[in-house]
């Protein structure tokens, strides 16, 4: 059976590395991960540097900081096709994604890619810790009590569209986190 795995790497700490996502890496023969610029560092390596052995096959994936859908989602076949040639070889493929996979994460878009192009390889999704979790454990805050909202969202595009969801958040008793 083809498979791989995406695995989600945390915000920064890597203290904050999931079990499931170090035994992972461990038992991959490649791993790969995000840069946002040819040639350049991916922070999602660079957090699970110490559990990245050299015997470790390395596969940087090129996805830009671009707004144009097209060159995002031509990113996104092409990391796909990339990942599948190593699955096809017999490779134990690991993918690192900072965060959580499933949130505002590069390993969401290219588990979708996968699952349209790829429908044959299955993907196994480690969760990872979230930046705002995080942040409110260091604070020692909680995110939200029992009776209280807690509303993800990107970050608006105006101070006016900012201005209306924190004076809907204060009437409501709703904790906003924005991301990104």
């Amino acid at each position: 059976m083809k498979f791989l795995t995406i695995a989600g790497v945390g915000p920064g700490d890597p203290s904050l590395l999931t079990l499931a996502a170090v035994d992972a890496i461990k038992e991959s023969t490649v791993v790969s991960y995000p840069v946002s610029i040819k040639g350049g560092e991916s922070l999602a390596a660079k957090i699970a540097s110490k559990w990245i052995s050299n015997d470790k096959k390395k596969l940087p994936l090129y996805f830009p900081m671009v707004n144009d859908q097209k060159t995002l989602k031509n990113a996104w076949r092409v990391a796909g096709d990339e990942l599948m040639k190593m699955v096809e070889k017999g490779e134990k493929v690991v993918f690192l994604a900072q965060g959580d996979i499933s949130l505002f994460s590069t390993g969401s878009y290219l588990s979708k890619e996968l699952e349209t192009h790829h429908p044959a390889c299955v993907v196994k999704l480690i969760p990872g810790i979230t930046s705002f979790a995080a942040a409110a454990a260091i604070c020692q805050l909680p995110l939200a009590f029992q009776d209280e909202q807690l509303l993800v969202l990107p970050v608006p595009d105006s101070s006016e569209d900012l201005k209306v969801i924190l004076s809907q958040a204060a009437l409501m008793q709703r904790v906003v986190v924005f991301l990104k």
